[in-house]
């Protein structure tokens, strides 16, 4: 009889959030742009332009175009807060045929981007589609920018977390949100405790928990930087009342993947804010993701011969 951790490896391989990432291979190889990280920067000579884009799946659209236009703002702030950037401007394009969708997705947005204190710079709205979208990009500014393709075999992984959330699905779509039942003053404070931590470089690589969730973001972190890792489910954080593989196929409305060589004080910058930062597991040379739990072993990806990207 199969092991719990053995179906849960299968569970999570076959989560549409991460099957759903493979298809970018044959763009990235058409454009000849292998860069796989959360967001693009340009560096000036005084700071970094950083910028995220992203769409929401039609099928939280559907089921919530409110939410989805709220997470239009999210999902993209939580890129370039990934990379060490302050976010501070928003554009989208809002695509739907029937008009109360635009409209909720349009308060979701308001909603947004008052919670992050964003400026909305520029929007288009396409009224006739047969399918319903909401398409939108973060510009923000950073003075370090950590990457996601520079973590080293022997770098602690870290967990850092608000635990002070609600766990809800769509559908396919899980989330963790902690953002939306907190003052737009708790949320930013938080937001800029994660800034603060990877400007004082104590981050060698980072990125932010997305659809994948917590061991495919995982994956996507170790495919940049050519890595492995071992990661203990015994060690993640998460709340008695949601089970073990609905939270690591969660989006974390305020959740990142760090590795660093001082994870001890990454924990101590993170709890003053109310955040936690837990060491879960090691990057390794052998290029597989293996999670281990209770003693047991199972690999959930070896990049050798697989790749999260569909680049292999």
């Amino acid at each position: 009889m199969d092991s719990y951790l053995k179906k849960l490896v299968e569970e999570l391989k076959s989560f549409k959030g991460v099957v759903r990432k493979a298809p970018i291979g044959t763009v990235l190889k058409t454009l000849n742009h292998l860069d796989l990280d959360d967001a693009g920067f340009i560096e000036l000579s005084d700071a970094h332009i950083v910028i995220s884009t992203d769409g929401i799946a039609e099928d939280l659209i559907k089921a919530d175009p409110k939410l989805a236009g709220y997470y239009s703002v999210l999902v993209n702030v939580n890129d370039v807060v990934a990379k060490g950037a302050k976010p501070i401007g928003y554009v989208n394009v809002i695509s739907s045929p029937n008009k109360e969708h635009r409209r909720l997705i349009a308060e979701g947005i308001k909603e947004g981007l008052t919670k992050y204190r964003i400026k909305m710079l520029k929007g288009h709205t396409h009224p006739d589609t047969t399918y319903e979208s909401i398409d939108a990009a973060i510009v923000g500014l950073a003075k370090t920018v950590v990457k996601s393709s520079t973590a080293k075999p022997g770098d602690t992984v870290v967990l850092l977390l608000d635990l002070k959330g609600k766990f809800g699905a769509k559908g396919w779509i899980k989330s963790y949100d902690a953002t939306r039942w907190s003052s737009s003053e708790e949320v930013l404070s938080k937001i800029n405790t994660v800034i603060s931590i990877i400007e004082s470089k104590l981050v060698t690589a980072s990125r932010d928990i997305s659809s994948p969730g917590i061991v495919g973001c995982l994956a996507m972190l170790c495919e940049s930087s050519n890595v492995g890792a071992l990661l203990n489910l015994d060690l993640i954080p998460r709340p008695e009342y949601v089970n073990l593989a609905d939270w690591l196929t969660a989006y974390m409305s305020m959740g990142f993947i760090f590795t660093s060589k001082s994870p001890e004080h990454v924990a101590k910058l993170a709890s003053k804010a109310g955040l936690t930062a837990k060491p879960v597991g090691k990057i390794t040379e052998d290029l597989k993701i293996t999670l281990e739990m209770s003693g047991e072993k199972q690999v959930f990806m070896d990049l050798s011969k697989e790749s999260i990207f569909g680049l292999r």
